[in-house]
C-alpha cells in the first residue's frame, strides 16, 4: 500500500485569502507513464489499463481570479488512494480506496475527509469496495454496490454496504446475487436505486442483469437485463419523466423505461466511437429553461486511444433528440471530469491526451456555459489528474480535485480546492457573498417554504444541488433543480421541486445566488416525504454567513 503522510492545515480559504497577497508559487509533481497488459475477454467492454512518472514544474497563480478562478493545493495530502468519493450531508467527504489498485495490498481502507480542519480519518473495511459503484440513498447514506473480489482476471464482488455519516461506519445491506466490478448506480424518483453492468464474480463477463434496490425493505428486485454492449461504468441520468437516459461510453445513446423496464435507441453521437473515459453532465433544470433535460458528453477516446477534445449536446426533449457539436476543449481529455456549479456552469477539469499518461495530462480547466455553448478558462491546476480522479462540489462553493491514479500502487496524493470565479472581486479580493441565515430542515415536494436572508433584494436564483458521488470520470448522483421564488418578509418564499423524477428524494445543498452571480454558502436540506434518514447532529439551518472550512470541528 502506497501511503503519504502530510502536515494538516485547518485554515479557512477565505482567511487564507485576506491574509495573504494574492500570489503563490506551487511546487507540482505529475508522473510519466508506461501501460500494463490490458486483459482480454470475449466482446468485453474497454477495461482500464494502469501507469506511472514524475517531473517538476513551479507555477504562480494567476493575476485575475475573477475572470479565471484560482486553484490551491492544501498542506494536507490524502492518505489513501482516492478512487471513490462522495459529499455527505455533515459536509465531510467519504473516501474509499479498497485495496487501492494494487493487488497485493490486504490492508483495505475507507476514511473521512472533513473540510473544516483538513483532515482525514482512515479505517479498515471489511471487503474490497474497489471499483464499486455509489449514489446516496434518501435517508443520507452513501450506498456502495459491488467492487473487487478478484484481480487479474477481475471478478466483480457481489455485496452491498450503506454508510452512516452519524457513526462513521459501514452496515452491510442485502446482497445482488452476482457480482458488479465497475457498475453504475442511479437513484429513481421513488428513491429506489437502478444498478446495471459491471464483470460478473463467476467468469469475469459483464453482468446483463439490472436490479432495483429498495431501500425501505432492503431488498433487490429483477429490472430487466442491460441492452447488447453496454460499457463498464455506463453514464446514466434520470430525466423528469422517470426514464434513464444512457450516454456513453457507446456511441448508440439509449433509453431506459423503469416502468416497462425495456430500452430504447435515442441517436447516435456524431464522434461516432465510444467515448471511453470520457464524461457526461446532466444539464441544470431550471424554471428559466422549463426543466428541460439537456446532457453534454466531452472527450473519451475508443478503448482509450484516439482521444478527442469534442463536446457534444443532446436536447431530450426535442421531439426527436440529437446529439449536435459542442464546443471544442483546449486539448483532448480521457479521464477528465465535469461538476456543476451553483451559478449553472460545469466544470471540465484533469484528464489527459494518452490515457493514463500524466505527462500527457490536461493542467488547464475550463468552465462550459450551458446558455451561452461557451468554455472559458477555469486557470490551471497543479498536479496532472489521471485514472482515479475525482472533482466534488463542496458546501462552500468551491470545488474538491483530488488523486490520479497512473500505475498500480502509485496515487497523486496531493488534494487541490478550486475557487471559482464568482467567490473574487475585480480586484482580486474575496467577493461579498449572500448569506442563507435559515432553512427549513425537511422539504416536501411542491411545497412553498422560507429561505431567510438579509440579502433577498439581490437573489436572481434559489438553487438545490445534490451532493456528488464521483469516481471514473463520472459523477453517479449531481444534478441543479432551479425554484421559483418570491420575496417574502425576512427573506423568500420558494416552490420546492413538484416530484421525484425532477429531483429524486434525498438530501440536497441550497445555494441562493445574487445578481452578480456569486452563491452563499450552503445549507443542506432533505427533500421528500420519508422520514426516519441518518443524521449526524450538525446543523442544516443554512452556512449564517460563513465560510464551512472556516468553523472548527472534531477530526
Amino acid at each position: 500500500m502506497h501511503h503519504r503522510n502530510g502536515s494538516f492545515r485547518s485554515s479557512s480559504l477565505f482567511r487564507f485569502f485576506q491574509s495573504l497577497p494574492f500570489f503563490l508559487v506551487f511546487a507540482v509533481a505529475a508522473f510519466p507513464a508506461r501501460a500494463v497488459a490490458q486483459q482480454k475477454q470475449e466482446e468485453m467492454p474497454f477495461i482500464e489499463p494502469a501507469e506511472h512518472s514524475r517531473m517538476v514544474k513551479a507555477r504562480v497563480l494567476p493575476p485575475h481570479p475573477n475572470l479565471t478562478g484560482a486553484w490551491q493545493t492544501l498542506a494536507n495530502e490524502m492518505p489513501i488512494n482516492p478512487v471513490h468519493v462522495a459529499l455527505m450531508h455533515n459536509g465531510k467527504v467519504l473516501v474509499i480506496s479498497g485495496s487501492g489498485n494494487d493487488p497485493d495490498n490486504h490492508v483495505l481502507e475507507a476514511g473521512v475527509w472533513d473540510p473544516p480542519t483538513q483532515t482525514v480519518r482512515t479505517f479498515r473495511i471489511t471487503w474490497d469496495m474497489f471499483c464499486n459503484g455509489m449514489v446516496i440513498l434518501p435517508d443520507g447514506r452513501p450506498f456502495v454496490l459491488g467492487g473487487t473480489k478478484k484481480y487479474d482476471n477481475f471478478l466483480g464482488e457481489p455485496l452491498t454496504a450503506a454508510f452512516s455519516p452519524a457513526t462513521e461506519s459501514f452496515a452491510a445491506t442485502a446482497g445482488m446475487g452476482a457480482g458488479r466490478w465497475y457498475p453504475t448506480a442511479t437513484e429513481l424518483g421513488d428513491g429506489s436505486v437502478m444498478v446495471i453492468s459491471g464483470l460478473n464474480d463467476t467468469t469475469g463477463s459483464v453482468n446483463t442483469s439490472i436490479q432495483r434496490y429498495q431501500p425501505a425493505t432492503n431488498t433487490f428486485t429483477s429490472a430487466g437485463t442491460s441492452f447488447p454492449g453496454v460499457p463498464l461504468y455506463p453514464r446514466q441520468n434520470l430525466l423528469p419523466n422517470g426514464k434513464v437516459f444512457e450516454s456513453g461510453a457507446n456511441f448508440n445513446s439509449m433509453m431506459y423505461d423503469p416502468a416497462t423496464t425495456t430500452w430504447s435507441a435515442v441517436a447516435n453521437t456524431i464522434f461516432g466511437k465510444n467515448r471511453d473515459y470520457g464524461t457526461s453532465v446532466l444539464l441544470p433544470l431550471t424554471p428559466a429553461n422549463g426543466f428541460k433535460p439537456r446532457v453534454i458528453i466531452a472527450g473519451g477516446g475508443p478503448g482509450g486511444i484516439n482521444v478527442t477534445a469534442t463536446t457534444e449536446i443532446i436536447d431530450l426533449s426535442a421531439a426527436t433528440p440529437a446529439w449536435t457539436a459542442g464546443p471544442n476543449m483546449v486539448h483532448p481529455r480521457i479521464q477528465m471530469n465535469g461538476t456543476i456549479l451553483p451559478n449553472g456552469r460545469v466544470l471540465m477539469s484533469g484528464g489527459s491526451a494518452t490515457d493514463e499518461d500524466p505527462s500527457t495530462g490536461t493542467l488547464e480547466a475550463e468552465l462550459f456555459d450551458p446558455g451561452s455553448g461557451t468554455f472559458s478558462s477555469a486557470g490551471s491546476m497543479e498536479f496532472a489528474r489521471v485514472y482515479h480522479s475525482n472533482t466534488l462540489l463542496l458546501p462552500d462553493a468551491t470545488v474538491l480535485a483530488v488523486g490520479g491514479n497512473p500505475q498500480r500502487t502509485v496515487y497523486e496524493p496531493h488534494i487541490e480546492i478550486y475557487s471559482p470565479p464568482y467567490l473574487f472581486t475585480g480586484s482580486g479580493g474575496p467577493a461579498v457573498r449572500p448569506v442563507i441565515a435559515s432553512v427549513p430542515p425537511e422539504l416536501h415536494y411542491g411545497q412553498t417554504f422560507p429561505v431567510k436572508t438579509p440579502d433577498a433584494a439581490s437573489v436572481k436564483e434559489v438553487v438545490l444541488i445534490r451532493p456528488g458521488a464521483v469516481t471514473h470520470a463520472f459523477d453517479m448522483d449531481q444534478r441543479l433543480v432551479g425554484m421559483t421564488f418570491t420575496p417574502a418578509p425576512g427573506g423568500l418564499s420558494v416552490k420546492a421541486p413538484v416530484n421525484g423524477n425532477l429531483a429524486p428524494p434525498g438530501y440536497y445543498m441550497l445555494f441562493i445566488v445574487n445578481s452578480a452571480g456569486v452563491p452563499s454558502v450552503a445549507g443542506f436540506v432533505h427533500l421528500g416525504s420519508g422520514t426516519g434518514h441518518d443524521g449526524d447532529g450538525g446543523d442544516h439551518g443554512g452556512d449564517h454567513g460563513g465560510d464551512h472550512r472556516g468553523r472548527k470541528k472534531p477530526g
